[in-house]
């Protein structure tokens, strides 16, 4: 297993350490979505990869 995949599966089973990320996998894309205290979805990013839809994630606050 290359190291990105190493990362991304560590990511992916410790996400909830991450307390306002939530992680999706759909039709083999991958959702990052950063959410607020009530839960709801304040911006999102997508990618082939969880690393490429966190980068879009903060793509989309910067």
């Amino acid at each position: 297993m290359n190291e990105q995949k190493k990362i991304e599966q560590e990511i992916v089973e410790k996400q909830d350490h991450l307390k306002h990320l939530l992680f999706e996998e759909v039709n083999d894309a991958y959702i990052v979505s950063l959410n607020d205290s009530s839960g709801y979805a304040v911006v999102k990013g997508y990618g082939n990869t969880v690393i490429d839809a966190i980068n879009d994630l903060h793509s989309g606050l910067i």
